[in-house]
Protein backbone atom coordinates (compact mmCIF):
# COMPACT_ATOMS: atom_id res chain seq x y z
CA UNK A 1 0.00 0.00 0.00
CA UNK A 2 2.84 2.36 0.92
CA UNK A 3 4.51 1.63 -2.44
CA UNK A 4 1.30 2.49 -4.30
CA UNK A 5 0.98 5.81 -2.45
CA UNK A 6 4.60 6.65 -3.25
CA UNK A 7 4.04 5.90 -6.93
CA UNK A 8 0.92 8.11 -7.07
CA UNK A 9 2.80 10.84 -5.22
CA UNK A 10 5.67 10.73 -7.70
CA UNK A 11 3.25 10.77 -10.63
CA UNK A 12 1.38 13.77 -9.21
CA UNK A 13 4.67 15.64 -8.67
CA UNK A 14 5.73 14.88 -12.26
CA UNK A 15 2.42 16.13 -13.67
CA UNK A 16 2.59 19.38 -11.70
CA UNK A 17 6.22 19.98 -12.65
CA UNK A 18 5.55 19.21 -16.33
CA UNK A 19 2.52 21.51 -16.38
CA UNK A 20 4.52 24.34 -14.87
CA UNK A 21 7.30 23.91 -17.44
CA UNK A 22 4.81 23.74 -20.33
CA UNK A 23 3.05 26.89 -19.13
CA UNK A 24 6.37 28.66 -18.75
CA UNK A 25 7.92 27.56 -22.05
CA UNK A 26 4.89 27.99 -24.37
CA UNK A 27 4.14 31.70 -24.96
CA UNK A 28 0.55 32.86 -24.54
CA UNK A 29 -1.30 33.21 -27.86
CA UNK A 30 -2.97 36.51 -28.71
CA UNK A 31 -5.09 37.24 -31.77
CA UNK A 32 -3.86 39.90 -34.20
CA UNK A 33 -5.60 43.25 -33.74
CA UNK A 34 -8.16 43.78 -36.49
CA UNK A 35 -9.89 46.88 -37.80
CA UNK A 36 -13.39 47.55 -39.13
CA UNK A 37 -15.46 50.64 -40.00
CA UNK A 38 -19.01 51.54 -39.03
CA UNK A 39 -21.32 54.46 -39.81
CA UNK A 40 -23.78 55.06 -36.95
CA UNK A 41 -27.43 55.20 -37.97
CA UNK A 42 -30.49 56.79 -36.39
CA UNK A 43 -33.75 55.47 -35.01
CA UNK A 44 -34.46 51.90 -36.10
CA UNK A 45 -31.35 51.91 -38.29
CA UNK A 46 -28.52 51.13 -35.88
CA UNK A 47 -25.87 51.09 -38.60
CA UNK A 48 -25.71 52.09 -42.24
CA UNK A 49 -23.33 51.52 -45.13
CA UNK A 50 -23.22 55.06 -46.50
CA UNK A 51 -23.78 58.75 -45.84
CA UNK A 52 -25.43 61.01 -48.41
CA UNK A 53 -24.96 64.71 -47.69
CA UNK A 54 -26.60 67.68 -49.43
CA UNK A 55 -24.99 71.06 -48.83
CA UNK A 56 -28.18 73.00 -49.74
CA UNK A 57 -30.04 71.09 -47.02
CA UNK A 58 -27.76 72.75 -44.44
CA UNK A 59 -28.27 76.49 -44.99
CA UNK A 60 -26.10 77.45 -42.03
CA UNK A 61 -23.08 75.56 -43.36
CA UNK A 62 -20.50 77.45 -45.40
CA UNK A 63 -18.00 76.01 -47.85
CA UNK A 64 -17.19 72.85 -45.90
CA UNK A 65 -18.56 70.43 -43.33
CA UNK A 66 -17.48 67.25 -41.53
CA UNK A 67 -18.70 63.69 -41.95
CA UNK A 68 -17.88 61.04 -39.34
CA UNK A 69 -17.43 57.30 -39.15
CA UNK A 70 -16.22 54.93 -36.44
CA UNK A 71 -13.00 52.93 -36.67
CA UNK A 72 -13.26 49.97 -34.29
CA UNK A 73 -10.80 47.24 -33.36
CA UNK A 74 -11.08 43.57 -32.53
CA UNK A 75 -8.36 42.54 -30.11
CA UNK A 76 -6.51 44.23 -27.31
CA UNK A 77 -6.08 47.93 -26.70
CA UNK A 78 -2.51 49.23 -26.63
CA UNK A 79 -0.78 51.77 -24.37
CA UNK A 80 0.31 53.82 -27.40
CA UNK A 81 -1.38 55.69 -30.25
CA UNK A 82 -1.77 53.59 -33.40
CA UNK A 83 -2.39 54.69 -36.98
CA UNK A 84 -5.38 53.11 -38.68
CA UNK A 85 -5.10 52.12 -42.32
CA UNK A 86 -7.61 53.83 -44.61
CA UNK A 87 -7.50 52.80 -48.26
CA UNK A 88 -9.35 54.44 -51.15
CA UNK A 89 -11.21 52.24 -53.60
CA UNK A 90 -10.37 54.03 -56.84
CA UNK A 91 -13.01 52.15 -58.84
CA UNK A 92 -15.78 53.45 -56.58
CA UNK A 93 -14.41 56.95 -55.94
CA UNK A 94 -14.78 60.21 -57.88
CA UNK A 95 -13.79 62.56 -55.03
CA UNK A 96 -10.22 63.90 -55.11
CA UNK A 97 -8.31 64.06 -51.83
CA UNK A 98 -7.12 67.58 -51.07
CA UNK A 99 -9.72 69.05 -53.43
CA UNK A 100 -13.02 67.56 -52.33
CA UNK A 101 -12.05 66.12 -48.96
CA UNK A 102 -9.30 65.42 -46.45
CA UNK A 103 -8.96 63.19 -43.41
CA UNK A 104 -8.54 65.17 -40.22
CA UNK A 105 -7.08 62.24 -38.27
CA UNK A 106 -6.15 58.58 -38.73
CA UNK A 107 -5.12 57.82 -35.14
CA UNK A 108 -6.59 55.38 -32.64
CA UNK A 109 -5.64 56.81 -29.24
CA UNK A 110 -3.80 54.78 -26.63
CA UNK A 111 -5.98 52.34 -24.65
CA UNK A 112 -8.96 52.90 -26.98
CA UNK A 113 -11.05 50.30 -28.80
CA UNK A 114 -12.87 52.78 -31.04
CA UNK A 115 -12.43 56.29 -32.42
CA UNK A 116 -14.58 58.69 -34.45
CA UNK A 117 -12.76 59.64 -37.65
CA UNK A 118 -13.62 63.01 -39.23
CA UNK A 119 -13.66 63.61 -42.99
CA UNK A 120 -13.63 67.28 -43.95
CA UNK A 121 -15.70 67.71 -47.14
CA UNK A 122 -15.67 70.76 -49.42
CA UNK A 123 -18.45 72.41 -51.38
CA UNK A 124 -16.40 74.29 -53.97
CA UNK A 125 -16.70 73.02 -57.52
CA UNK A 126 -19.71 70.82 -56.80
CA UNK A 127 -22.56 73.07 -57.93
CA UNK A 128 -25.35 70.83 -59.25
CA UNK A 129 -23.18 67.74 -59.02
CA UNK A 130 -21.88 65.26 -56.47
CA UNK A 131 -18.81 63.16 -55.73
CA UNK A 132 -18.37 59.75 -54.16
CA UNK A 133 -15.74 58.45 -51.75
CA UNK A 134 -15.42 54.74 -50.99
CA UNK A 135 -12.98 53.80 -48.27
CA UNK A 136 -11.81 50.38 -47.14
CA UNK A 137 -9.63 48.94 -44.40
CA UNK A 138 -5.97 48.96 -45.40
CA UNK A 139 -3.84 46.54 -43.40
CA UNK A 140 -0.72 47.98 -41.80
CA UNK A 141 1.76 47.10 -39.05
CA UNK A 142 -0.89 47.67 -36.40
CA UNK A 143 -4.08 46.16 -37.77
CA UNK A 144 -5.38 43.51 -40.11
CA UNK A 145 -8.85 43.68 -41.68
CA UNK A 146 -11.76 42.77 -39.42
CA UNK A 147 -15.36 41.89 -40.26
CA UNK A 148 -15.82 41.50 -44.01
CA UNK A 149 -19.21 43.22 -43.81
CA UNK A 150 -17.65 46.36 -42.34
CA UNK A 151 -14.48 46.63 -44.39
CA UNK A 152 -15.90 49.44 -46.56
CA UNK A 153 -17.86 52.66 -46.13
CA UNK A 154 -19.28 55.07 -48.73
CA UNK A 155 -19.71 58.85 -48.57
CA UNK A 156 -21.55 60.90 -51.23
CA UNK A 157 -21.95 64.67 -51.15
CA UNK A 158 -22.64 67.60 -53.43
CA UNK A 159 -23.96 71.12 -53.81
CA UNK A 160 -27.41 69.82 -54.76
CA UNK A 161 -30.29 68.09 -53.05
CA UNK A 162 -29.28 64.44 -52.92
CA UNK A 163 -31.77 61.60 -53.03
CA UNK A 164 -31.65 59.44 -49.87
CA UNK A 165 -30.54 55.98 -50.94
CA UNK A 166 -33.55 54.29 -49.31
CA UNK A 167 -36.19 56.66 -50.73
CA UNK A 168 -37.76 54.23 -53.20
CA UNK A 169 -37.79 51.24 -50.83
CA UNK A 170 -39.03 52.96 -47.68
CA UNK A 171 -41.88 55.03 -46.31
CA UNK A 172 -40.33 58.18 -47.78
CA UNK A 173 -41.89 57.38 -51.13
CA UNK A 174 -45.22 56.52 -49.50
CA UNK A 175 -45.24 59.82 -47.63
CA UNK A 176 -43.90 62.17 -50.27
CA UNK A 177 -44.16 60.51 -53.68
CA UNK A 178 -41.44 60.30 -56.29
CA UNK A 179 -38.17 62.07 -55.52
CA UNK A 180 -37.17 65.27 -57.29
CA UNK A 181 -34.79 67.96 -56.09
CA UNK A 182 -37.57 70.57 -56.12
CA UNK A 183 -39.87 68.35 -54.09
CA UNK A 184 -37.14 67.46 -51.59
CA UNK A 185 -36.11 71.09 -51.13
CA UNK A 186 -39.74 72.05 -50.49
CA UNK A 187 -40.16 69.27 -47.90
CA UNK A 188 -37.06 70.25 -45.92
CA UNK A 189 -37.92 73.94 -45.95
CA UNK A 190 -41.58 73.46 -45.06
CA UNK A 191 -40.73 71.13 -42.17
CA UNK A 192 -37.70 73.18 -41.08
CA UNK A 193 -35.42 70.13 -41.08
CA UNK A 194 -32.11 69.21 -42.74
CA UNK A 195 -32.87 65.52 -43.28
CA UNK A 196 -35.85 63.23 -43.10
CA UNK A 197 -36.67 61.29 -39.92
CA UNK A 198 -36.42 57.55 -39.40
CA UNK A 199 -38.59 56.02 -42.16
CA UNK A 200 -40.13 53.68 -39.59
CA UNK A 201 -41.40 56.55 -37.46
CA UNK A 202 -44.89 56.59 -38.96
CA UNK A 203 -46.25 59.19 -36.54
CA UNK A 204 -43.55 61.73 -37.38
CA UNK A 205 -43.73 60.98 -41.10
CA UNK A 206 -47.50 61.44 -40.96
CA UNK A 207 -47.02 64.80 -39.24
CA UNK A 208 -44.49 65.99 -41.84
CA UNK A 209 -46.74 64.75 -44.62
CA UNK A 210 -49.56 66.92 -43.27
CA UNK A 211 -47.17 69.87 -42.89
CA UNK A 212 -45.95 69.73 -46.51
CA UNK A 213 -49.47 69.33 -47.92
CA UNK A 214 -50.62 72.39 -45.96
CA UNK A 215 -47.49 74.32 -46.99
CA UNK A 216 -48.02 73.43 -50.65
CA UNK A 217 -51.66 74.56 -50.49
CA UNK A 218 -50.58 77.86 -48.94
CA UNK A 219 -47.79 78.34 -51.49
CA UNK A 220 -50.01 77.67 -54.49
CA UNK A 221 -52.79 79.95 -53.19
CA UNK A 222 -50.48 82.88 -52.40
CA UNK A 223 -51.03 85.73 -54.88
CA UNK A 224 -48.11 86.12 -57.25
CA UNK A 225 -46.99 82.50 -56.93
CA UNK A 226 -47.34 80.06 -59.76
CA UNK A 227 -48.28 76.51 -58.83
CA UNK A 228 -45.15 74.66 -57.73
CA UNK A 229 -43.71 72.53 -60.52
CA UNK A 230 -40.72 70.30 -61.05
CA UNK A 231 -39.38 68.19 -63.91
CA UNK A 232 -42.34 65.82 -63.51
CA UNK A 233 -44.96 68.56 -63.71
CA UNK A 234 -47.13 70.00 -60.95
CA UNK A 235 -45.93 69.03 -57.48
CA UNK A 236 -48.34 67.13 -55.28
CA UNK A 237 -48.04 65.00 -52.16
CA UNK A 238 -50.03 61.85 -51.32
CA UNK A 239 -52.05 61.56 -48.12
CA UNK A 240 -49.95 59.36 -45.87
CA UNK A 241 -51.81 57.12 -43.44
CA UNK A 242 -49.07 54.61 -42.66
CA UNK A 243 -51.32 51.78 -43.85
CA UNK A 244 -49.55 49.45 -46.25
CA UNK A 245 -46.28 51.22 -45.58
CA UNK A 246 -42.91 49.60 -46.00
CA UNK A 247 -41.56 47.76 -42.99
Amino acid sequence: MKAIIEIYGALLFFMIAFGACAKKDIPAYENDARLFFQIPGTGSTALRDSIIYSFPAHPNVGDHDTLWFNANIMGNAAPVDREIGIGINAAGTTAVEGTHYKFESRILPANAFSVRIPILIYREGLKDRSVRLEIEVAENQHFKAGYERYRKAVFIWGDKFMKPDIWDKSNYRNAFGEFTETRYAFILKACNITELPDPMDLVLLGYYNAVVREALLEYNSTPGNEALKDELGSVGFPVFTGIGSNG
